[in-house]
């Protein structure tokens, strides 16, 4: 199976692994003739979020055939399959895309010569048929549209969008149960109404925004857990949060909790949706959302909610949020005291002035020596204005090199090293690798940290102007 790049994912799979195991509902057939596969290696495939999965076999292997010389194989097994969009992949990367819902036996015919979407054919599964007819419905509404947009026609490229949405209404109408009425209706977007006047007479300027992210979801079944494999749900949940969430830690958990309240319907989408978020913001680029994370686990790791992950993975997963949660914005820094170059114990919370950069470092890494004159000329151009440096070595090789760096390169503020060999600030403060900068207030909250020098001006410039909106 394709491996996953995040953690979290790794863990649903091997939780849909436990389940099919155990299942053992009929078995499912799926019988391909496809000219132009003669001898060709094929692969069961299926979407998951915004990944593809090969599907596993009964030894946990890939779901792999090869197909005869007449282009014929099969996928079978003794259990069904999770429903959603599948399809079939080959080595030359020729695929094609089917469904797979209630109906688990039947046959697909093609070639590969020429359009291979036209001549996709089913037996024994109407859906199908169905499906490959859209495909090919929409195939060529686009390629008019494009046609249009060439010659920057919009009416017609209006009036094919509505024959195409008319097509789509239609179908969910005469077959609301299927899978592909679910995906038309997930990609329905609100329709914003007249925007309403303040009581002062001027159009409400946020109202658009407001009533798009209020009603986002209005068409998107949550219930349905048919749509977690396909790839539909995960531009959904992305768009939300990436566009119409604000980027700050309390937006982001307020929406994370909005999306598993709505998920809690369908076990499938609450996993999905639980895992998903858990693992975009552990591994976020954006300053703060640790924070989402550490809310994640706390709130929905449980034994009884998040069924799919193990003993072990669970209290990975704990002790991470543990270690984290002391250290997210906001939070009072955690007690630091270390002794200086003459051996006197300096304590951050003794440190007095309106901002303070903890400086995690070492004198023999590279992007250290890098870093360390930009705080140097930084410090020097800001010194006596309130901010103050400390300075962490975090390499306990050598103190005399320690020494001798800050004699030569003349940092004259507070440096202090664990000489003694009694703290564990490593884990503490999560330095995995230097330099690290937090950037502290004159009550030794966290204001920011994992920023750069070049970065400093701008974060106090930013939480002096926070300060003094907040006195007016």
């Amino acid at each position: 199976m394709v491996k996953l790049k995040s953690f979290f994912l790794s863990i649903i799979l091997c939780g849909m692994a436990q389940i099919r195991s155990h299942a053992s509902p009929p078995k499912y057939k799926l019988s391909f003739t496809i000219k132009g596969l003669e001898n060709k290696v094929c692969l069961l495939g299926f979407y998951y979020g915004d990944k593809t999965y090969i599907s596993l076999d009964k030894y946990g292997k890939d779901d792999t055939v090869i197909a005869d010389s007449h282009g014929s194989f099969t996928f079978t097994r003794d259990t069904t399959l999770a429903r959603g969009i599948y399809f079939i992949l080959t080595r030359s990367k020729k695929s094609f895309q089917f469904i797979i819902d209630n109906e688990q036996k039947f046959e697909i015919e093609g070639d590969t010569a020429g359009d291979f979407l036209t001549n996709l054919k089913a037996k024994g599964s109407p859906e199908n048929s169905m499906f490959f007819d859209y495909l090919r419905y929409v195939t060529l509404k686009h390629i008019e549209v494009i046609k249009y947009e060439k010659e920057k026609n919009q009416p017609m490229i209006d009036t094919l969008n509505a024959e195409v949405k008319r097509y789509k209404e239609d179908f969910i109408r005469k077959h609301p149960g299927m899978l592909l009425s679910t995906v038309f209706r997930a990609n329905e977007k609100p329709v914003i109404p007249p925007t309403p006047k303040l009581p002062n007479g001027r159009p409400d300027s946020t109202f658009p925004y407001r009533y798009y992210k209020a009603h986002f979801f209005d068409y998107v079944d949550f219930s349905d857990g048919r749509l977690v494999r396909t790839p539909v749900i995960y531009p959904l949940i992305k768009q939300y949060l990436d566009k119409l969430t604000m980027p700050i830690p309390d937006s982001v958990i307020a929406a994370a909790d909005y999306l598993v309240g709505m998920a809690k319907a369908n076990k499938e989408m609450f996993k999905f949706i639980v895992a998903y978020i858990t693992s975009v913001y552990q591994t976020s680029n954006i300053m703060g959302m640790d924070a989402v994370f550490v809310h994640m686990v706390d709130k929905y790791y449980t034994p009884e909610q998040a069924y799919w992950v193990s003993p072990t993975q669970m209290e990975r997963l704990k002790e991470r949020a543990a270690q984290l949660e002391p250290i997210l914005i906001g939070k009072h820094v955690p007690s630091l005291i270390l002794p200086d170059t003459s051996q006197v114990m300096q304590s951050i919370d003794s440190v007095r002035a309106r901002y303070t950069v903890l400086y995690f470092w070492d004198y023999d890494c590279g992007f250290c020596q890098k870093e360390t004159p930009k705080l140097i000329k930084w410090y020097d151009s800001i010194k006596g204005e309130g901010v103050e440096v400390y300075a962490v070595e975090t390499n306990d090789n050598d103190f005399k090199k320690w020494k001798d760096y800050i004699r030569k390169h003349k940092l004259d503020w507070i440096n202090v090293a664990d000489i003694y060999h009694t703290s564990n600030f490593h884990h503490q403060f999560d330095i995995i690798s230097t330099p690290v900068i937090y950037v502290l207030d004159e009550f030794k909250k966290i204001i920011a940290k994992n920023i750069d020098v070049n970065e400093l001006n701008k974060v106090i410039k930013h939480d002096i102007e926070l300060q003094n909106s907040r006195t007016k």
